[in-house]
C-alpha cells in the first residue's frame, strides 16, 4: 500500500510539473499590452490641476534603451479610464502598445497632451491660454517594463512655467485684460530628446493672460503658462499691463527673475490710482510639492442625485456660494432618497456625500425644514456606508450645503398660481420664509382671478397645493382682514381656489402660516398707496 501511495503521490507530482510547464508556454506566447496608472504631481490652483478630466489622453512611446522605438509603438493615444486614480486606456486595438513576445524589458516615454506629432516633436501655442489644460505640457517616463512586469506608474511632471497673480483690494475687475510681454508662443518638444524647442517661427510677443473670478469676486486672479528660461529664451525685464475700465496699469518682473521649469511665481496685485500695480512677495513654489507657498483653493463641483425627477441617474450640479455654501434649489418627492457627488457618477470608489459615515448606522434621514443635519464625506464602496437623505412631504425645497461646518439644511418654497390668470408654472412667484412654518409674499391683483399656493411648480395636474377649505371644486371667497382657513390637496383630486374680484384689485401682503397642520391659514392686509 505504501509503495502504490508514493508512486500515486510521484505521478500527481509529475503531472502537476507539466501542467506548470505548459501553463508558462502559453504565458509565454500570449500577448501582453501595456498597463498604465498615471499621476500628476502638482499643486492645485485650478479645478483641472490636481486630476485628470474625463477628455485627457497621452501620448505612449516604447524605446529601447538606446531610445529607438521598439514594433513602432509611436505616439499611440491612451485615454484617461478613471480621472481619479489616473488610469489609463488604449483608444481602440490600434493603440494598443504589446510587450515584446520575447520577454525583453523596454521603457516607456508619454507626454500630454497628446496630439499630432511631426518627428516626434509636438508643437503647443502658448498664445492660447483659455484652455490651460491643453498647453499644461508634461512629461513622464518608466524604465525596465516587460510581459512580466505590464503595469507602470507614470509621474507627470510639468515642463512650462506658471505665473499667477492674485488681485487685492476692493477694485471691480469686471472686464479686466492682463497681458505680459516678450514671451515665446510657438514652442515644440522634442519626445524622445526629453528636450523644449523655441519654434523656428516663434516670435517674442504680449501673451493675453487667463483671468478667473471665483466666489462671487472673493478670489481673483490672472494666470499664464509660459516658457521658462533656456536656451534662446534669456533672462529679461517683463512688462505686465493691466487693461481695467479703459485704464492702463503697468508693472514690470525684473531681469533677476528667472523662470525655471515646473515652478509656479505667484504674486499680490494692488492697484493704484498713480496708473500703476504694485507688485507684492513674489514667492517660488515647486508645481510638484504640495502645500508650499500661498495657494488659490478651487472649490469642487457638487451635485444632488436621487429624488429629483429622473433617480439615481440624474445629476444636477449645485450653485456655489461665498464661504464654501451651495445650494440647489428643485422638487423633491417625500420619501424618495437623495445624497451627494462630486461628479456625474454614482459608482463604487467614488467619495460621495452621505448621512452618516457607519453602515446601517442610520440609513436614512429625514430632513425637516429650520434645522440642520450633519454630512460626512464617504467613499462609496460595495457592501459599504449608502446612507441618505429624505424629506417628510414633496415640495420644492431650496438645499443648502455648509462644507466648512459640515451641515445640510432646507428650506421650503410656496408659490402664487394663477396670479391675474397666469398660470404659467415657471413664472409663478415664490413666498418668502420669515420664520417656521411661515410665509410671506406681497404681491399685486390687476383684474379679477383666481389662485392657490403649490409647493411644487411642474407640468401637469400632480402637485400639492394650499387652498381653501371647500368641499367642492367650487371658488372660495377671498376676504382680506379675515383669517382664511387653509387645507393641503393634491391638485389632481381637488381644485379649489381663492376667488378675487375686480372690487378687490389692488396690492396685498399675504402671510400664509402652516405651522400647525391641524390649524393653517392664510391672511391678506391691502396696502395704500401702491403704485
Amino acid at each position: 500500500m505504501k509503495k502504490n501511495t508514493c508512486f500515486v503521490m510521484l505521478a500527481a507530482l509529475m503531472m502537476a510539473g507539466c501542467s506548470n510547464e505548459v501553463e508558462e508556454q502559453v504565458m509565454d506566447s500570449r500577448r501582453v499590452p501595456l498597463q498604465i496608472n498615471g499621476d500628476i504631481n502638482m499643486l492645485m490652483t485650478r479645478a483641472a490641476d490636481d486630476h485628470w478630466d474625463k477628455n485627457d489622453a497621452i501620448g505612449v512611446y516604447m524605446v529601447n534603451a538606446d531610445n529607438s522605438i521598439v514594433d513602432e509603438v509611436s505616439n499611440y493615444r491612451y485615454e484617461v479610464l478613471d480621472k481619479v486614480s489616473g488610469s489609463f486606456s488604449p483608444a481602440g486595438e490600434n493603440n494598443t502598445a504589446y510587450f515584446p513576445e520575447n520577454g525583453d524589458a523596454v521603457n516607456v516615454v508619454a507626454y500630454y497632451p497628446q496630439g499630432e506629432v511631426v518627428d516626434n516633436k509636438l508643437s503647443l501655442d502658448l498664445a492660447n491660454q483659455g484652455e490651460q489644460p491643453r498647453i499644461d505640457l508634461m512629461s513622464a517616463n518608466a524604465e525596465g517594463a516587460s510581459k512580466s512586469n505590464p503595469t507602470i506608474n507614470l509621474e507627470f511632471k510639468h515642463r512650462l512655467t506658471k505665473l499667477f497673480f492674485e488681485i487685492e483690494g476692493d477694485v471691480n475687475t469686471d472686464g479686466i485684460n492682463a497681458t505680459i510681454s516678450n514671451q515665446y508662443t510657438k514652442i515644440q518638444y522634442d519626445i524622445l530628446n526629453d528636450n523644449l524647442l523655441i519654434a523656428d517661427e516663434s516670435k517674442q510677443e504680449n501673451i493675453v493672460m487667463k483671468y478667473w473670478n471665483l466666489d462671487e469676486g472673493n478670489n481673483r486672479f490672472v494666470e499664464a503658462i509660459v516658457l521658462p528660461n533656456m536656451d534662446g529664451n534669456s533672462v529679461q525685464e517683463r512688462t505686465l499691463t493691466f487693461t481695467l475700465n479703459g485704464k492702463d496699469y503697468t508693472a514690470t518682473i525684473d531681469a533677476q527673475t528667472e523662470f525655471k521649469a515646473g515652478k509656479k511665481y505667484t504674486y499680490k496685485v494692488t492697484f493704484t490710482k498713480e496708473g500703476s500695480v504694485n507688485i507684492q512677495g513674489a514667492g517660488i513654489t515647486n508645481w510638484d510639492i504640495e502645500n508650499e507657498g500661498p495657494e488659490i483653493e478651487v472649490k469642487p463641483d457638487i451635485y444632488i442625485t436621487g429624488a429629483i425627477g429622473g433617480g439615481w441617474n440624474t445629476y444636477s450640479k449645485m450653485d456655489k456660494k461665498p464661504n464654501n455654501i451651495y445650494v440647489w434649489t428643485g422638487i423633491i418627492k417625500e420619501n424618495q432618497e437623495f445624497k451627494f457627488t462630486f461628479d456625474e457618477t454614482y459608482d463604487h470608489g467614488k467619495e460621495q456625500i452621505m448621512s452618516s459615515d457607519k453602515q446601517n448606522e442610520t440609513s436614512v434621514v429625514t430632513l425637516k425644514e429650520g434645522t440642520e443635519s450633519d454630512i460626512y464625506k464617504v467613499v462609496y464602496e460595495e457592501n459599504g456606508p449608502d446612507n441618505k437623505w429624505t424629506v417628510a412631504e414633496s415640495g420644492t425645497y431650496m438645499v443648502k450645503l455648509d462644507m466648512d461646518n459640515n451641515k445640510i439644511s432646507i428650506e421650503k418654497k410656496i408659490f402664487i398660481l394663477g396670479l391675474d390668470g397666469d398660470y404659467t408654472q415657471d413664472k409663478a412667484p415664490s413666498f418668502a420664509k420669515v420664520e417656521n412654518g411661515k410665509y410671506e409674499l406681497t404681491v399685486t391683483f390687476s383684474k379679477e382671478c383666481s389662485f392657490s399656493m403649490p409647493l411644487w411648480s411642474s407640468a401637469g395636474w400632480d402637485m400639492d397645493c394650499y387652498m381653501p377649505v371647500e368641499e367642492s371644486n367650487n371658488r372660495a371667497p377671498f376676504t382680506p382682514g379675515t383669517t382664511m382657513k387653509v387645507i393641503k390637496e393634491n391638485r389632481k383630486n381637488k381644485d379649489v381656489q381663492w376667488q378675487v374680484t375686480t372690487e378687490q384689485t389692488g396690492t396685498y401682503k399675504l402671510t400664509l402660516d402652516v405651522s400647525d397642520s391641524s390649524n393653517m391659514t392664510l391672511t391678506a392686509v391691502k396696502l395704500e398707496n401702491q403704485q
